[in-house]
């Protein structure tokens, strides 16, 4: 059960570097073409998806894992 733990927690990490990542893309000057705009929008939510989708995973795992403790 602790190894269990151990991955919720390090999916929770992952997650937490991913939305590092997306605040940090604010401080990056915005393209000046349409198509590398859109890129720019599009690489920006994919981290935003990939972050909230991980937090989610890793805290429904990590309430999963002590539900089945007792």
């Amino acid at each position: 059960m602790l190894a269990t733990q151990k991955n919720t927690k390090t999916i929770i990490k992952i997650g937490y570097v991913f939305i590092l990542a997306f605040f940090a893309m604010n401080l990056l000057p915005h393209p000046a073409t349409k198509i590398a705009d859109d890129l720019f929008d599009g690489v920006h939510g994919l981290l935003l998806g990939v972050a909230m989708g991980l937090l989610l995973l890793g805290t429904y795992l990590n309430g999963k894992a002590r539900r089945a403790q007792g």
